[in-house]
């Protein structure tokens, strides 16, 4: 059962918020794991930092692009950076140069901004700054779309305070962070998953705004060069890998997309790593199947405190000049991984 949060303590959570501490930091003063501790802020909507003044508003437009979540009393003065007037900067890194002997792809999913977990996506940020990825893919449920989900159609306390827009104007800065570290020219690719999918569900119960708050549009997903899978359970292929966002589900469930799909597979969805392999029919290579973890936070608000086999991971996947490849699960624990012998730790 999850402790409960006494009135002293949502005191101390709150001044330790203003001063901005991390949410690591806090744990460890709290004795609090960081997921319980991104959670009570939600729950409790615990600001991030004091009221700004007029002087301080330029301030706040930079915090954006740290990746600190957007408080909504601030709604009004970064409505600008929104869809009608969001600018795409483009990346500073050079494309590589010389023929290379295997490209390097980054591999993830399931953000679900803004249930984003912001430790977890800076660290791979950081190996970010000393790797350059040759591709990446995003296999879907970037975004959360919990104001428009059909599961809160009828619950109006757990709606207050979302806005569509304020998510985008997150979504569109995290992005803003992993494409300005990607080199130009750099293979990139962007799937929706389930929840993207909702959009259309709600457009398909609000006929009059078709055509508007579109994620591709929103996201500005072709201006930042990505190719863009809008239809959910799609399937493309790298070399001899296959991506989705995940189509199956239950007790084996990449055991399943092996099965079924017949072919290499790699996808989200269940927000839990898993690697598995099958016997090949042409008995040649195994089949392998890929499931990668996830980036948002462990304790949403609808899993109620329950125990869940969640975890925090993504992939980077090597591909041989022939389509054969190698794939790599990395699991990041406490908003911290060790890759190449180096640790890289998003709480700082």
């Amino acid at each position: 059962m999850a402790k409960k949060w006494t009135e002293e303590e949502r005191g101390k959570l709150k001044a330790y918020r203003e001063e901005g501490m991390t949410i690591e930091q806090i744990a460890n003063k709290l004795d609090r794991s960081p997921d319980s501790i991104d959670h009570a802020v939600r729950r409790y909507k615990i600001p991030t930092s004091t009221p700004l003044t007029n002087k301080e508003s330029k301030e706040q437009v930079e915090i954006v692009s740290n990746l600190e979540k957007l408080d909504d009393k601030y709604f009004e003065a970064l409505k600008k950076k929104a869809k009608s007037t969001w600018s795409v900067k483009k990346t500073q890194v050079k494309a590589s140069t010389g023929k290379k002997p295997f490209t390097t792809y980054l591999v993830m999913g399931d953000c679900h901004v803004p249930e984003h977990n912001m430790p977890a996506i800076k660290s791979i940020l950081y190996m970010m700054d000393d790797i350059k990825f040759d591709g990446i893919v995003n296999v879907g449920d970037y975004m959360d779309f919990g104001s428009i989900s059909h599961w809160n159609k009828t619950k109006k306390l757990t709606s207050e305070g979302m806005k569509l827009k304020q998510d985008y104007i997150v979504g569109n800065s995290i992005l803003d962070e992993f494409d300005k570290r990607l080199p130009a020219g750099c293979d990139k690719h962007f799937m929706f998953g389930n929840h993207e999918d909702w959009y259309y569900q709600f457009i398909e119960c609000n006929p009059m705004l078709e055509g508007m708050l579109h994620p591709t549009d929103e996201l500005k997903l072709k201006e930042r060069g990505y190719k863009v899978y809008e239809t959910y359970n799609d399937i493309f292929r790298i070399g001899q890998l296959n991506f989705t966002h995940g189509i199956y589900t239950g007790m084996h469930y990449v055991k399943k997309h092996i099965d079924e799909l017949k072919t290499n597979i790699i996808f989200g969805h269940l927000h839990s790593q898993r690697e598995r392999y099958e016997s090949s029919p042409a008995k040649e290579l195994s089949i392998g199947g890929y499931a990668l973890g996830c980036l948002c936070s462990m304790s949403p608000s609808y899993m109620k405190g329950r125990p869940n086999k969640w975890s925090n991971g993504f992939g980077i996947v090597y591909f041989y000049p022939n389509g054969d490849f190698e794939v790599r699960l990395i699991r990041i624990i406490r908003g911290r991984f060790i890759f190449d012998g180096k640790v890289y730790n998003g709480n700082k």
